[in-house]
C-alpha cells in the first residue's frame, strides 16, 4: 500500500544543489555594496531561511538596505548562478519514478518562482512537477514556509493531509510541515543535519534520493 499520493519538496539544498550560484551571488552582493566578502562556508547559512531574513538576522543589514543586497544578488545570480547548479545524485530518476507510479510530485520554496523555473527549465526537470509554489520576485510576498506548503497541497489538490509528505534539507521545511499538519522528510544530502532534523520532530529522515521510494510508495515499491 502507497503511503504518500503527494510529496512536496523543497528546492535548493533539496531537489537541486543550487549552492555554488547562490554562494557565489551572495559574496558579489556584498562586494557590489561595498563591504568586506564573507568566506563560501560562513554563507551557508542563507541556504533555507528567506533571504530577506538572512540578510538581516544575520549581517544585520538595515532593513532599509536590504532592497539593494537583493538587487546585487539576484543580478549576479540571474545572469550566471542560474547555471551553477546541478540535481542531487539519484533525485531526477526518483522523481520520475514517483510520477510514473501516481504520485503527484510539488515544490514549495521561499525561493522567487520566476528563479525555480529558471533553474527547472535549464536542467529539463520542469516537466516532473504538478505544482510550483514560490515568492514574489520584488518580494512583495513574504509567505511562511507553512503558507507555501498550504498553496502547494491546495494545487496539487491535496485534501487528505495523512497522504502528504514534505520533503526538505532545513529546519524551515520541518516546522512548515508541522504548521501545515503534514509529514515531513529530512534530508542528509543537502544543507541540513540529523540533529537539526531530529530537534524539529522530522517525521522521516533519508540519506540519498532513491531512499524516497520505499517511504514513499511503501509495498507498491517492489512492484
Amino acid at each position: 500500500m502507497r503511503r504518500y499520493d503527494y510529496l512536496i519538496f523543497d528546492f535548493d539544498g533539496t531537489v537541486v544543489d543550487t549552492g555554488e550560484g547562490i554562494l557565489k551571488s551572495l559574496q558579489f552582493a556584498f562586494e557590489d555594496q561595498g563591504d568586506p566578502v564573507p568566506d563560501l562556508s560562513e554563507l551557508r547559512k542563507f541556504i533555507g531561511p528567506p533571504i530577506y531574513y538572512s540578510f538581516t538576522a544575520f549581517y544585520g543589514v538595515p532593513e532599509a538596505r536590504v532592497a539593494d543586497y537583493i538587487k546585487s544578488y539576484r543580478a549576479r545570480y540571474r545572469r550566471e548562478g542560474v547555471f551553477e547548479c546541478v540535481p542531487y545524485p539519484g533525485m531526477t530518476e526518483t522523481l520520475q519514478t514517483l510520477r510514473a507510479r501516481g504520485v503527484k510530485l510539488g515544490i514549495a520554496s521561499s525561493k522567487p518562482e520566476s528563479l525555480i523555473y529558471d533553474v527547472m527549465r535549464h536542467l529539463g526537470i520542469t516537466d516532473l512537477f504538478d505544482a510550483v509554489t514560490g515568492t514574489a520576485f520584488d518580494d512583495s510576498r513574504h509567505a511562511s514556509k507553512t503558507d507555501l506548503i498550504e498553496s502547494t497541497m491546495e494545487k496539487l489538490g491535496a485534501k487528505d493531509k495523512r497522504r502528504v509528505l514534505m520533503v526538505g534539507d532545513r529546519l524551515y521545511d520541518l516546522d512548515g510541515a508541522a504548521g501545515a499538519g503534514v509529514d515531513s522528510c529530512g534530508v542528509l544530502f543537502g544543507y541540513g543535519s540529523e540533529a537539526e532534523f531530529r530537534a524539529h520532530n522530522a517525521t522521516h529522515v533519508v540519506a540519498a534520493p532513491p531512499a524516497l521510494l520505499p517511504l514513499a510508495l511503501g509495498d507498491e515499491a517492489d512492484i
